[in-house]
């Protein structure tokens, strides 16, 4: 009796001990039959007590394995990398999938795939650089097990680079002992300025540290992978930052960042840009950064369909608050807190609304915030940028209110036409112009008349003593010798600059003939000046000499010349027509359509509003612009 009543309680605790989380249990469930492999990991370090961060280490890995797995093909990885290489724009992709053989990948995924002695060896070696490095001490846990513990970055064909990294890096490593008061940023530089300058490539899959040593090929997001396996396996707590688009345009950029103490990150470019050299960032608008995480977020709870496509990432974290400080990558652009009042309600309320920023032609959902009572917070944001607060649910958009702006002083402005009070404006330009003079490059310049195409017998006709203003200039010529040959000479530093040119005869008739000229830039050739429009310009390559002019046909007397120099198309001209047009809603609405009777249009719009100018007759668009106190356009930043 005694002895089965200790038989019970052996077995009741060692069924105590085999007992794991819900979050555990749930993995190991989906393990299916590589379950014994997960449990080996959690068995070796629950045995001893001194193993006990150890084992809460196993636990951070195994409960966020879900969802990682490993993309492989069945073929060297040579072979993959030359298949890739070879199928960017050539004609046969057929013969080339033929000589390669199958390139059509396989998914492992890590809860039925992955060995417990791998996971152990991972641990083992992140736990010893962790407590071995000078820094080490100074890594708090949770840091430790998002930026130095993960046994993957993406999803490349696993193998044991940590052994890798330290044999390739023994050196440096070992130079890390030698400097007991190395800090975590100094180190991160010594070891980002040894790795390998990548060449920019696309289409690159997902790569493990062999394969990234041995291609260095790829984009921000290799490169930031990169500096990833090499400085977790040598101790140093990095992550991958990035963001999802650059204002403006459709695509987004990724980056490193150290962490260098409690609030304080360094940013950097693996590979490329050392934490000191960040400025390169500084230049372009950001929304929101965010960062790739191991563990999943508990970010947006509702159904797949009720979450915009680029926010569905489970691993992504917001993280801008930490940027914009005087000491990260964006100094002195600054954020501020997003919360803005909801106009409208939406028809299915999921319980969140999104903003987005404008893109290239298109609006990029950037974040998401809850809805309150009465209004949505979206977190710190980047200022002095236009956004579209929007609800999203079965993958449908619909407004929340009109677009809004964080103002450098961190108010925010709603963009809601006031159709019961209008305001009267004069445009000048659709945008801002560079404020470069490109009239005064032809000052200097001549107009000669020749019967020889070498222009050796060439008489001047006309030289431009001053240009005053960007408009037609007109000049009689009293010479009544008749010339073949006629063009434009440019002076020096003009590179042939000149919009139109209009020869006419002693009866006033336009001459027509075939234009020749200097060899040109940018598809601006000399036929450019000859064609009408006063939006097209001729641009020589060279800077000085350059000439653009007519064959005639036959000799014919020049008896004026019209010309006009190179202008923006930033301006209202005369005779072109323009559509103005004011947010309302989803998108834009046109609201009035004129023809300039001269360099400006006169109008009269909703107050309040967000609006823009387009010239109808070439087809360009303007810069969306709101208006002052007095009427006056005040151009919008931020898209």
């Amino acid at each position: 009796m005694k002895k089965l009543l200790l038989l019970i309680i052996c077995v009741l605790c060692f069924s105590c001990s085999e007992k794991y989380s819900p979050a555990i249990e749930t993995v190991l469930k989906q393990a299916g039959d590589n379950r014994s492999e997960l449990e080996k990991v959690l068995k070796h370090y629950g045995k001893k007590p001194v193993d006990s961060l150890k084992f809460r280490a196993a636990e951070f890995l195994i409960a966020n394995m879900p969802d990682k797995y490993s993309v492989e093909y069945n073929v060297p990885f040579e072979s993959l990398m030359a298949f890739l290489e070879r199928m960017k724009g050539v004609e046969s992709q057929r013969a080339v999938d033929r000589a390669y053989g199958s390139m059509e990948p396989v998914t492992r995924e890590d809860v039925k795939y992955i060995t417990g002695d791998y996971l152990i060896r991972n641990i083992e070696l992140a736990f010893k650089v962790w407590e071995e490095q000078p820094w080490g001490k100074d890594v708090p846990f949770d840091v430790f097990c998002e930026e130095i513990l993960p046994y993957r970055v993406a999803n490349e064909p696993l193998e044991n680079w940590r052994e890798k990294v330290l044999a390739s890096f023994a050196v440096l490593n070992s130079s890390f002992k030698d400097q007991p008061g190395i800090t975590v940023v100094e180190a991160c530089l010594q070891t980002n300025s040894q790795l390998p300058d990548f060449r920019l490539s696309t289409d690159i899959p997902d790569m493990n540290y062999s394969m990234f040593m041995t291609v260095r090929t790829g984009m921000c997001d290799e490169m930031t992978a990169l500096a990833l396996f090499t400085m977790r396996a040598l101790g140093i707590p990095v992550s991958k930052d990035y963001t999802m688009k650059w204002i403006g345009q459709n695509v987004g950029h990724a980056w490193n960042s150290v962490y260098a103490g409690p609030g304080k990150r360094v940013s950097f470019m693996g590979t490329d840009a050392n934490p000191e050299r960040i400025d390169m960032f500084r230049s372009m608008p950001v929304c929101k950064v965010y960062r790739l995480t191991f563990a999943k977020q508990n970010s947006i709870n509702a159904d797949e369909a009720d979450i915009p496509p680029s926010l569905r990432d489970r691993y992504m974290k917001d993280v801008t608050h930490e940027y914009f400080t005087p000491d990260t990558l964006f100094p002195g652009r600054g954020g501020c807190k997003a919360e803005i009042p909801l106009k409208y309600w939406p028809s299915k309320n999921t319980g969140y609304a999104y903003i987005a920023a404008k893109g290239q032609d298109t609006w990029n959902i950037a974040a998401w915030g809850e809805i309150g009572r009465e209004t949505v917070n979206f977190g710190t944001a980047g200022k002095n940028i236009i956004y579209l607060p929007l609800y999203y649910a079965d993958n449908i958009l619909t407004p929340a209110h009109y677009p809004f702006m964080l103002d450098s002083d961190g108010s925010i402005r709603i963009f809601e036409p006031d159709t019961c009070n209008y305001r009267q404006f004069r445009a000048t330009e659709i945008f801002p112009s560079s404020g470069y003079n490109f009239v005064s490059r032809m000052v200097n310049g001549v107009f000669e008349g020749a019967n020889r195409s070498d222009f050796s017998d060439a008489k001047v006709l006309h030289t431009v003593i001053k240009m005053d203003g960007a408009r037609f200039h007109s000049t009689k010529i009293r010479s009544s010798e008749p010339y073949r040959y006629v063009r434009y000479l440019s002076p020096a530093h003009g590179y042939g600059n000149v919009a139109e040119i209009v020869f006419y005869n002693d009866k006033g008739e336009k001459l027509g003939g075939a234009p020749f000229g200097s060899p040109c830039q940018n598809s601006m050739a000399c036929d450019m000046a000859f064609d009408g429009d006063i939006l097209t310009f001729y641009d020589a390559a060279e800077a000085s000499g350059s000439y653009a002019g007519l064959d005639l046909g036959e000799p014919q007397t020049i008896a004026e010349i019209r010309y006009h120099p190179r202008i923006e198309d930033s301006f209202i001209y005369e005779g072109y027509m323009y559509d103005l047009f004011y947010w309302e809603g989803m998108d834009w609405q046109l609201f009035e359509q004129q023809t300039a009777a001269d360099n400006s249009l006169d109008v009269r719009i909703p107050a309040n509003g967000m609006y823009y100018l387009k010239n109808a007759t070439t087809g360009k668009p303007g810069k969306w612009f709101t208006l002052d106190e007095n009427g006056k356009q005040i151009w919008l930043k931020g898209y």
